[in-house]
């Protein structure tokens, strides 16, 4: 696998295509790529971006990403303006399956079911990528967004796959507002969509999860009141109501999405020093009129269910993903294999204009200790930020928020 990435910010999207797709080529130093990978920001008019992609790129080959609220290259960490990010692939001892579902809207479990579907037995698979909208209905001033959930998605591929696969990739989402996603599906472009991506042949996928939550306290809470993603009352009492008692003050709603706080759904039954890597933390999307209840990212709460209250940290969230990327590239070391190419997905809410903790200039996110420890290892980037992240985590593939999963493609 030889890999180029491109970078663009501009507003005229068929330019931006073509000076992304440019970029792309003039570094992979091969000719005609064998897979596309190209996410750009909300702002901009995909069909245009997607037909700047196509006159540079020609018409055959296959372009899969879509809506991003910004990227992540080597060189740029961008998600003001227009930003946009291409990787084009050429494969050599190792190859790619795909398969597209339409109908998401639907029902998640069927898209999931049909992409199973469409996938060939592949015994030497190392890994499912996976790409779906993450907004079912648009968001407004006074509508909450309604969101496609990635649990049944998620159920319905891996219950009908004929080979088990790691799997991980990420809900998209190209705008704070919560606007309608499209994605690159291939050779059209659609919504409501979910794309799979399996990789065979002499490849090894290595997948390293970034967090920066950490439990509020011990305390445990019920949840005795939900419809989809609307959250309204923990052990009989109102959500608001609740947090606000535990937090010890409002301020935590004081922005959508809310960045002080997230729910925290935890892996095992011991409350004992639980770790960030013991939970699947879910993002509060807003607050319902009237302080009725939360407004939740992922609708995939139930009654009964035990949930923590996590508090974000961004000084944690940079040591995570030190840690994690380190982790990562040792284990490669260590099993003599060779990094090729990195995907990043970060969650749209760990950008450092959206943190509200401590002081942070741009520049100082998460994501650039994975940027630079990639750079060091001389790994070409390509990452985006998006909603829901996927990642293989507490023994299955589940979506995650607030997180980052980093896959680093190895031979």
């Amino acid at each position: 696998m030889k890999v180029g990435i491109g970078y663009s910010n501009g507003e005229d999207a068929c330019v931006a295509g073509q000076q992304a797709a440019k970029a792309a080529i003039a570094q992979a130093l091969f000719g005609q790529p064998d897979l596309v990978l190209a996410f750009c920001s909300g702002r901009l008019d995909h069909q245009e971006f997607y037909r700047g992609l196509r006159l540079i790129l020609g018409p055959e080959v296959n372009i899969f990403g879509g809506s991003a609220i910004g990227v992540i290259t080597n060189s740029q960490l961008s998600y003001q303006g227009f930003p946009a990010a291409v990787a084009v692939v050429k494969f050599e001892d190792n190859y790619c399956q795909m398969a597209i579902a339409s109908g998401l809207f639907n029902s998640p479990f069927n898209a999931g079911e049909q992409l199973a579907a469409a996938l060939p037995n592949m015994p030497d698979a190392s890994l499912l990528l996976l790409l779906y909208d993450s907004i079912k209905f648009a968001g407004s001033e006074h509508i909450a967004p309604v969101m496609n959930p990635s649990a049944p998605l998620l159920r319905g591929l891996e219950m009908n796959l004929s080979s088990v696969v790691p799997v991980a990739g990420a809900g998209l989402l190209g705008d704070q507002g919560f606007g309608h996603t499209q994605q690159f599906c291939g050779k059209s472009i659609a919504q409501q969509s979910a794309t799979a991506l399996v990789f065979g042949g002499n490849l090894t996928s290595y997948i390293g999860v970034m967090h920066g939550c950490q439990p509020l306290s011990t305390q445990r809470y019920t949840v005795t009141g939900i419809f989809g993603q609307y959250l309204y009352s923990l052990d009989g009492k109102p959500a608001v109501e609740v947090i606000d008692q535990a937090f010890g003050s409002s301020t935590w709603r004081q922005r959508s999405p809310v960045s002080k706080l997230c729910l925290g759904i935890p892996e095992t039954d011991s409350t004992a020093a639980a770790s960030e890597n013991d939970f699947s933390n879910r993002l509060i999307s807003g607050i319902l009129p009237n302080d009725e209840g939360l407004i939740l990212f992922e609708p995939d709460m139930h009654e009964g269910m035990q949930i923590q209250l996590m508090r974000r940290s961004p000084a944690l969230g940079r040591v995570s993903a030190r840690t994690s990327t380190e982790t990562l590239l040792q284990r490669i070391k260590q099993d003599g294999k060779q990094p090729l190419f990195a995907l990043y997905m970060d969650c749209a809410g760990r950008v450092a204009r959206f943190d509200d903790n401590e002081q942070h200039e741009l520049g100082q996110e998460e994501a650039v200790e994975v940027q630079n420890l990639l750079n060091n290892a001389r790994i070409p980037l390509l990452g985006f930020y998006c909603g829901v992240e996927i990642a293989p985590h507490a023994g299955k593939s589940r979506g995650l928020d607030w997180s980052g999963v980093l896959i680093v493609f190895s031979r």
